[in-house]
C-alpha cells in the first residue's frame, strides 16, 4: 500500500503542482492548458502508450492548444522518446522497494546512484505499454535482487501505467507550450 502511494502520490504532485508551476513562471495558465490537451492526456491514459499517442497529442497541441505546427512536430516527438518523468519515478521508486525488501542495504550514495540511473534510463525507455516494468525487471536482474518481489506489483501495475503515461503526455504537452510561448515572444515583430 505505502508503495502504490508513493508511485501514484509521486505522479500526482508532478501533474497537479510541479508542471502547472512550471506553466504559471511563463505567465501560461495551467487549467487552460490541460483543457484543451485533454483528449491527449485521456488517449494516453487508456492506450498507456505515449508513442501511440504521439499523433493525438500533435493535433491536439496544434489544433486545440495553438502551438505552432513547426514547434509541436519538433518538440512533442522528442519529448515523447526522452521526456519520461512517470518512468523515471517508477524505476526509482521500484528499484529502490525491491532492494529494501530483498535484504540489500540502502545508503545514501546508493539511493543517489538509482537516481542518476533511473532518470537515464527512462530516458532511452521504449513509449510502450509495460515498458517501464520491463525496464526495472531488467535493471534489478542487472544487479542480482530477487525479482520475485516485482510479482506483488503485477496486479496493479496497469494503473500506474496508466496514470504514469497521462503524467508523460501532460508533461510533453507544457514542454510544447512553453516552447511555442518562447518561440513567439522571441519572434521579431514585423513593422509595415
Amino acid at each position: 500500500g505505502k508503495y502504490i502511494l508513493v508511485i501514484l502520490g509521486g505522479n500526482c504532485i508532478q501533474f497537479f503542482i510541479v508542471l502547472p508551476l512550471f506553466l504559471l513562471s511563463r505567465g501560461i495558465h495551467p487549467l487552460h492548458t490541460l483543457s484543451r490537451m485533454m483528449p491527449a492526456v485521456l488517449m494516453a491514459l487508456f492506450t498507456k502508450s505515449s508513442a501511440a499517442t504521439l499523433p493525438v497529442t500533435m493535433e491536439t497541441a496544434e489544433k486545440r492548444l495553438g502551438v505552432s505546427p513547426k514547434v509541436a512536430r519538433f518538440v512533442l516527438p522528442i519529448c515523447t522518446t526522452i521526456n519520461m518523468n512517470g518512468c523515471a519515478a517508477f524505476i526509482l521508486v521500484t528499484s529502490l522497494f525491491v532492494m529494501q525488501n530483498g535484504g540489500i542495504e540502502l545508503t545514501l550514495p546508493t539511493m543517489l546512484l538509482w537516481l542518476v540511473l533511473s532518470v537515464l534510463s527512462a530516458i532511452g525507455n521504449a513509449g510502450v505499454p509495460m515498458g517501464c516494468f520491463f525496464l526495472t525487471l531488467s535493471l534489478m536482474t542487472g544487479i542480482g535482487a530477487p525479482i520475485a518481489i516485482m510479482g506483488i506489483i503485477l496486479p496493479v501495475y496497469t494503473i500506474i501505467d496508466m496514470v504514469e503515461t497521462a503524467e508523460n503526455v501532460w508533461s510533453d504537452s507544457c514542454v510544447a507550450a512553453m516552447t511555442d510561448h518562447d518561440v513567439r515572444r522571441q519572434a521579431p515583430v514585423s513593422t509595415r
